[in-house]
């Protein structure tokens, strides 16, 4: 017959912290209760282990969300047409802004988001919802650009619409006019880009892509970015 003085009183006395006493050390089948039951404490003390964040993991979160930050304010000082120097005063960067080549005015992106038939949730966009975009890129007038387009990123790397004069966008004199579905939540950025060369090849990266039309001459506008949830 077994013995079961384990499961009937070393348990216990093993989860109070207390000692046993020289039966439990020579009992076999108490000695094999011990061992099994050791066994189990060790396994289900290293459950999860693999599923445990890095030691420095908040770090790192806080960190991108900085990095992010950066991005996004540099996106806006896009807005500029023109680079200003360090140093240079409020009176000079007026007046670079009213020499500026008649081509170059004028321009603008207007953002404007239709409700689509899922249910509203307060103000903010929502899947299914229609993002209008109206440019006026001054195309008619001397000197004005040759070549626009219109983008919008997803998530800054994923590009879900771009078009010229092609469907879904349509050109009609100095206005060009698109529109895309939000199809899935992400955050949304227009913008128009607009020079007298050829436009650079996009690569479904706002950051890579802005920079490569800047070096080729070309103008960007950001419109407003739409977050959906």
């Amino acid at each position: 017959m077994s013995c079961d003085r384990f499961a009937a009183e070393a348990l216990l006395l093993l989860e109070k912290g207390l000692p046993l006493d020289e039966h439990f050390a020579t009992c076999p089948d108490c000695l094999a209760a011990r061992a099994a039951y050791d066994r189990l404490r060790a396994g289900i003390a290293a459950a999860g282990d693999e599923d445990a964040p890095p030691a420095d993991w908040q770090a790192r979160v806080w960190e991108r969300i900085e990095q992010r930050r950066e991005r996004r304010e540099g996106w806006r000082r896009l807005r500029l047409w023109w680079l200003v120097p360090a140093g240079v005063g409020v009176a000079a960067s007026m007046a670079l802004f009213l020499l500026r080549p008649p081509g170059q005015a004028g321009l603008s992106l207007k953002v404007d988001v239709q409700p689509g038939a899922t249910v509203r949730r307060g103000t903010e966009a929502h899947p299914g919802d229609l993002l209008h975009l109206t440019a006026v890129i001054g195309g008619g007038r001397p000197g004005g650009p040759r070549h626009a387009e219109l983008r919008v990123y997803r998530n800054d790397s994923e590009l879900v619409l771009r078009c010229s004069t092609e469907r879904p966008c349509s050109r009609q004199g100095d206005e060009l006019r698109a529109s895309v579905v939000l199809d899935a939540a992400g955050r949304y950025q227009p913008l128009l880009l607009v020079s007298r060369q050829l436009l650079p090849p996009a690569t479904s990266d706002l950051e890579k892509d802005t920079s490569a039309a800047l070096a080729a001459g070309a103008k960007v506008e950001l419109g407003t970015e739409i977050v959906v949830r």
